[in-house]
């Protein structure tokens, strides 16, 4: 009987997931360093490309997403002129999971390790979904170590995801969840903790980022599963930052308008000259 319930549970689940993003077919830049970072409990995958001694950029994919999550958008550009960091974060990629450590603040703590592992006091960032999640989260906690940071498509608490897609997050968890229970899965209880940190987090206030002093550069779809009040909210609490809103694009959608828009204006807010 569990059996049979996990696989209605399943089937439910792949026909209620959110579109999941996909990189373009760009092709990639070479890796030029590769490893794992010990961060005490866990083991961090990492990947470095293009400029090997070039301002440090540091990469973070959306939810779910691993080190090549963005290979083929964002990364050939950024990897021109910068030295970039990609990261899997734990439970994704080669890293490590660990139960009940799927938290943005854990997995800010990781990036710290990460930088003194590589010698980097100080970082650029480029973070997209989740990934621009953990860079909020990142640059509040820590952000001594932070040159400037560029959040696309990201929220900083639940309430500003659009009420229809959170819903769906939420049920998909906890049909992860049941599904982890009745089966003992390992691999179900990893993707469950992967989805439950669209359940309850980031746990940001719009006074935690106003004490954001570095420069911020915030991109949304109009279309985007993230309000455009939020997004909007999120620009006006940060002194000096910029919003940029690509017309006709929704959340991972927005990586259409790569060459067209998002390129050239992280290459003007990075103060790259070609």
């Amino acid at each position: 009987m569990k059996r049979i319930i996990a696989i209605i549970l399943t089937v439910s689940l792949l026909f209620t997931c959110l579109p999941v993003f996909c990189a373009n077919a760009a092709e990639s830049p070479e890796l030029i360093e590769y490893g794992f970072v010990d961060c005490g409990d866990a083991d961090v995958e990492y990947g470095i490309y293009g400029v090997a001694n070039g301002r440090p950029l540091l990469l973070l994919p959306p939810n779910g997403g691993d080190m090549h999550a963005l290979d083929g958008s964002v990364l050939p550009g950024l990897a021109e002129h910068f030295r970039v960091i990609t990261v899997s974060p734990r439970g994704t990629g080669n890293s490590d999971w660990v139960e009940g450590t799927m938290n943005f603040e854990t997995m800010a703590q990781d990036l710290v390790k990460i930088l003194d592992y590589l010698k980097i006091d100080k970082v650029d960032i480029f973070g997209f979904s989740d990934g621009g999640n953990l860079g909020f989260v990142f640059a509040v906690n820590h952000q001594e170590r932070v040159n400037s940071l560029v959040a696309m498509g990201s929220n900083i608490n639940t309430w500003g995801t659009n009420t229809f897609d959170q819903l769906q997050i939420i049920y998909q968890w906890i049909v992860l969840c049941i599904e982890a229970w009745l089966t003992g899965d390992p691999e179900t209880a990893r993707r469950r903790d992967i989805k439950g940190m669209m359940v309850g987090q980031p746990s940001l206030t719009f006074d935690d980022i106003a004490t954001i002093k570095v420069p911020v550069l915030n991109i949304y779809g109009e279309h985007d599963m993230i309000k455009r009040r939020h997004s909007e909210k999120i620009t006006k609490s940060i002194e000096g930052a910029q919003g940029l809103m690509i017309v006709g694009g929704g959340h991972s959608s927005s990586f259409d308008y790569t060459d067209t828009i998002i390129m050239p204006a992280l290459l003007e807010f990075y103060g790259v000259t070609e």
